[in-house]
């Protein structure tokens, strides 16, 4: 009798489930309630925040020093971590994260331009409502509140950030039950401004509406926005299913296609103007090969490809690839820039930003070398041909769900780092990073660090609890 309870007891821990530290799950969960709550009572500003603060709270920047009265719209700022609460709420099916994830979108909403856009900060000052033309004043009768700044921006995942955040708000809370029609009209304006920006040709600006002047207006790959902007629209065809959103990612795989240069350069520049030609954008910005952003919408083209089924979005690929590999530096890295036609490395002198060929003198501000390119790329793009196109299709569009054993097992693989973050909380329950704007040695409350750490407790939290919040 006692071999036998013994032999049930063995077999019980070796099931999935049995294995879980369950005190480690609710610390992890209580970690992230008690962390969430001082953000949404001590921090926020209007339901968002700024990119990184002193630990005292006393003093708060974006990319750069911005006021008490201001979030920042770029990531890692506000909407990053509204993204927090929303993973958080889907591990957990804790209304306390979807309601803070809720007053984050509440915050964008009300900072959205009346073009529908957002600007880099959103000011909850009376001179901030004046400053900029905000859609919760489209009507007003008082002037100054309808004639401010209105023209949004892409540069740095800004709008398209924004946008993201309300249309999850958005679904997270129609899915439980708790719909908000102002959050859904400002998720609403936010894609249709997208989709108003991009030009017929498919891509997009870094700002809309066009000044028509300036490198602001001309199609741009800098800093990934077209891959911000197209991965905005596969989002809303995801949720929402409407056709337009769908169609917007086509145009922007056809934008791509035709931008590419002409072979022997294969490859891409950074910006272009209507005309799609290579254009100037700041002074150490040149018309040229940019090999960071053409690495970028290389891999843009098989998630396209992957969306649409359509095999056509890999066939510049080939070409580019054979770029990439036949002009390599001698330290094994790429230039930034090279010159169209010659193929030189491009380069600029740090005093007098003149052009060179000559990299021993650089600005140090801007990579102007560096890994622009992964081998792997032609490797995984063979992968798709010889496992056949549609299998790949179908295996990318219809990825299953991990089994409760895999997500349990996920878990316990992420229980050390859980115990080092949960260690590293302050008394206010959240954790602060050394260096910052307010110096190398003073510590900060770097809302970077801070989404990584709720996002580590959440992946665990919610394998181990199987994401309740995705069921609703």
């Amino acid at each position: 009798m006692r071999n036998f309870a013994m032999m049930i007891l063995l077999l019980m821990l070796a099931l999935p489930g049995y294995a879980l530290d369950e005190a480690l799950v609710d610390e992890a969960t209580e970690a992230l309630r008690s962390a969430v709550t001082y953000l949404t009572e001590e921090v926020a500003v209007g339901g968002g925040y700024a990119g990184s603060y002193l630990a005292d709270l006393s003093d708060q920047w974006g990319e750069g020093s911005i006021t008490a009265t201001q979030n920042w719209v770029q990531p890692p700022g506000s909407p990053s971590t509204g993204m927090a609460f929303v993973r958080a709420w889907e591990a957990t099916g804790d209304p306390l994260f979807l309601d803070a994830a809720k007053l984050n979108a509440e915050s964008l909403a009300w900072g959205q331009l009346a073009c529908g856009g957002w600007p880099y900060n959103i000011d909850f000052s009376s001179e901030g409502e004046r400053r900029n033309f905000y859609r919760h004043n489209v009507g007003s009768a008082d002037a100054a509140l309808t004639s401010g700044g209105n023209v949004g921006t892409m540069d740095d995942n800004v709008s398209q950030a924004a946008t993201r955040l309300l249309v999850l708000v958005d679904r997270a809370l129609e899915k439980a039950g708790r719909p908000d029609p102002a959050i859904h009209e400002a998720a609403m304006a936010g894609l249709a401004y997208l989709l108003e920006a991009q030009s017929e040709v498919g891509g997009w600006p870094q700002r809309y509406p066009l000044s028509g002047r300036g490198y602001q207006d001309f199609m741009t790959l800098n800093d990934n926005t077209m891959r911000d902007c197209c991965t905005v629209m596969m989002l809303a065809w995801q949720e929402y299913g409407e056709q337009r959103f769908y169609d917007s990612v086509v145009r922007c795989g056809d934008f791509i296609i035709k931008a590419q240069l002409p072979a022997p350069q294969a490859s891409w520049a950074q910006q272009y103007d209507a005309d799609l030609k290579p254009g100037w954008a700041r002074r150490f910005e040149p018309p040229a090969v940019c090999t960071g952003e053409a690495f970028g919408v290389m891999r843009l083209l098989i998630d396209i490809a992957a969306f649409t089924g359509d095999q056509r979005f890999l066939e510049p690929l080939p070409a580019a690839i054979e770029w990439f590999e036949g002009n390599a530096l001698p330290n094994g890295r790429r230039a930034r820039f090279y010159e169209l036609k010659t193929n030189r490395p491009l380069y600029f002198y740090a005093e007098t930003y003149m052009l060179t060929y000559d990299g021993s003198n650089a600005p140090t501000h801007y990579s102007f070398e560096g890994n622009y390119y992964n081998p792997k790329f032609a490797e995984d793009l063979q992968g798709i041909y010889d496992a056949g196109f549609e299998n790949w299709v179908e295996a990318r569009q219809n990825l299953g769900q991990p089994t409760r054993e895999q997500q349990i097992a996920a878990a316990e693989a992420l229980e050390g780092n859980v115990r080092t973050v949960l260690a590293e909380r302050t008394p206010e329950g959240v954790w602060l990073h050394r260096g910052g704007y307010g110096g190398s040695d003073v510590m900060h409350l770097d809302m970077s660090d801070m989404q990584k750490k709720l996002n580590a407790l959440s992946d665990y939290v919610g394998n181990a609890k199987g994401f309740p919040g995705r069921a609703n």
